[in-house]
């Protein structure tokens, strides 16, 4: 079995299932005695999701049927993340979903032919016993799927060239807007975008996009959004930070997991909240984010860990919530009052573990009460497990978050940049020994030290060009021009002006592609497309600005309908159709 620091492997592999690295010699070795590939790709996150796949993988039937007759392969969404991106691509093919994990049979060659979220294990024995039946008997047929799998992800890539300008023009953010938004924004009722999640990077577009053509209708309905995400169960009052997901679109019902990412999102958001409307209470959301993120998810030797999330189903965990009987006996005369503002039910019975709401009454209680409250949590069994892996692209994402919240909330600009040079030099302190080359994960530890991947370089140069702007050291000056050089020499692609994967995975399929849907995050292309952009701000080099254009030349005809899944690429037309460097 081989190491791992990926907290949802070191689960898996405890199991009976034979489980083989993502590498070209496990691929080698599947072609060399020819059996079928069975990929799982998953995360730590999602409880239910992620306790529905260790079942799977606990059950002896299938664990039997995958040893006997394929080669399997386990991988982190983190550490191979064009495996997620292709796989998502897959789901979407398939008409599926896309969620994780995601679990991808292929042929020998490496090439996929159906793909599948989670399932049960009578499900998932039907159609293994299919596949084994139809590589032995009906193998052409497979091969006809694996073809019609490898012609529809060409198309998923959007990497064509177009050698005649799109036009990039008012009209096409109108358009992208209306498509995903008419339903929801036509009642002023709706209080989400999508369901689920919050999508603070297409919040932040919207309020972006309606600020600058002064639609007033689509401010308002994002104002009273903001309002309701705050003040529901998805904001945790008691030790801060706000959770990823819900359960329900109302977020009354959270899924009790905290994303390094998602936090950072959402803290940017809410400052763009303050700028916009000045309301006080987007500032201190913004703030409080934070200041979480300072205080649960900083490593005490540097850095920013990942994510946490429970260690036990949802429905049987009480370290997030509190029953009427822990509030009453704890607080005596007081606990009524403390009851409302946590926005419990007094109907229930006394022993309900209930969820918590961040209720405008929370911010009444006295520090010693909210101290309290955080003391009968910790006091309760430990039920959180933390991803500690330091990822370098989402550190950079903090570093330059840090800079965008500071130009929003000003009393802050002094910490913030200050927080956000000491991400990038504690990433310099870890980089390889040629002094340029980044590791994925940030850490002393040699068993992590994966190479460094696209996403990971962008994050990093966007986040020296931010810190830049704001501090004007020559420091950052020459590290943007070395860091520019290498990306453009190591990544850029002549023939469709895109940027693609990492040198090191060049020859693994089935993940070889372009990075440019914004899945779960901005996509590397897009960030890319950004940094090209204020490189052409900041130096006036016509160079930058024709590889930013026909970045968007090339993903705009795509764009209508696509929602937050290209939301990266319609904040970078904003940029240009406003003039803006976009360091905002």
């Amino acid at each position: 079995m081989h190491k791992t620091s990926s907290p949802y492997l070191k689960e898996l592999f405890k199991g009976s299932i034979k489980w083989m690295p993502f590498n070209i010699r496990t691929l080698n070795f599947a072609q060399k005695t020819d059996r079928i590939i069975y990929i799982h790709i998953g995360y730590i996150g999602n409880i239910a999701e992620r306790e529905k796949a260790y079942n799977l993988f606990r059950d002896e039937r299938v664990v039997n049927i995958i040893n006997e007759n394929f080669i399997p392969i386990a991988i982190d969404m983190e550490d191979v993340p064009e495996a997620m991106l292709v796989g998502m691509d897959l789901l979407v093919i398939s008409e599926q979903t896309y969620t994780i994990p995601i679990n991808i049979f292929s042929l020998p060659g490496a090439k996929p032919f159906t793909s599948f979220s989670n399932t049960s294990p009578e499900e998932f024995l039907n159609l293994a016993n299919n596949i084994i039946y139809s590589f032995k008997e009906k193998r052409d047929l497979l091969n006809k799927a694996g073809k019609y799998i490898a012609t529809r992800l060409k198309g998923t890539g959007i990497v064509t060239k177009k050698e005649k300008p799109y036009p990039i023009a008012d009209k096409l953010l109108h358009a992208y807007v209306r498509s995903w938004t008419t339903r929801y924004i036509a009642s002023r009722k709706r209080e989400r975008i999508s369901p689920y999640t919050i999508n603070s990077r297409y919040y932040v577009f919207l309020l972006k996009y309606s600020n600058f053509y002064q639609k007033s209708e689509e401010l308002e309905f994002l104002q009273n959004a903001l309002d309701k995400v705050y003040y529901s169960a998805i904001f945790d009052p008691i030790e801060g930070g706000l959770f990823s997901q819900a359960t329900n679109t109302t977020f009354s019902e959270p899924l009790y997991e905290k994303q390094l990412s998602e936090n950072i999102q959402a803290a940017v958001l809410y400052s763009f909240g303050y700028k916009y409307f000045k309301n006080a209470i987007y500032k201190r959301a913004s703030i409080e984010i934070i200041e979480f993120i300072e205080s649960v998810f900083k490593s005490v030797k540097g850095g920013y860990a990942t994510s946490m999330t429970l260690s036990c189903n949802v429905s049987s965990s009480s370290y997030y919530r509190y029953s009427l009987k822990e509030i009453y006996s704890t607080f005596a005369n007081d606990g009524k009052r403390i009851a409302q503002a946590l926005g419990m039910d007094p109907n229930l019975d006394k022993e309900a573990q209930q969820i918590i709401h961040n209720t405008p009454q929370f911010r009444t209680l006295t520090l010693e009460e909210r101290e309290i409250l955080k003391k009968i949590r910790r006091g309760k069994a430990k039920e959180t497990i933390r991803d500690n892996r330091i990822i370098t692209a989402y550190n950079c994402m903090y570093a330059t978050s840090l800079c965008i919240i500071a130009n929003n909330i000003k009393e802050k600009k002094t910490e913030y940049i200050a927080a956000a040079e000491r991400i990038i030099e504690h990433i310099l302190q870890h980089q390889k020994e040629d002094k340029i080359k980044l590791y994925r994960y940030i850490s002393t530890n040699k068993n992590e030290h994966q190479s460094a991947q696209l996403l990971d370089y962008t994050f990093f140069l966007n986040a020296l060009l931010n810190i830049y702007k704001h501090t004007k050291k020559s420091t950052y000056e020459k590290l943007i021009s070395k860091y520019t050089a290498y990306i453009l020499l190591n990544y850029y692609q002549s023939h469709n002006g895109m940027f693609s994967k990492t040198p090191r995975s060049e020859d693994i399929t089935p993940f070889k592609r372009e990075s440019v849907i914004d899945y779960v995050r901005y996509s590397a292309n897009s960030v890319m497309a950004r940094n090209l952009w204020i490189l052409y701000k900041m130096q006036k080099d016509e160079f930058y600005l024709e590889a930013f254009k026909q970045q968007l030349y090339n993903v705009a005809p795509h764009m209508i309908g696509s929602g937050p899944l290209m939301v990266g690429w319609a904040l970078q037309i904003l940029n240009y159709l406003s003039d803006k460097s976009d360091y905002d």
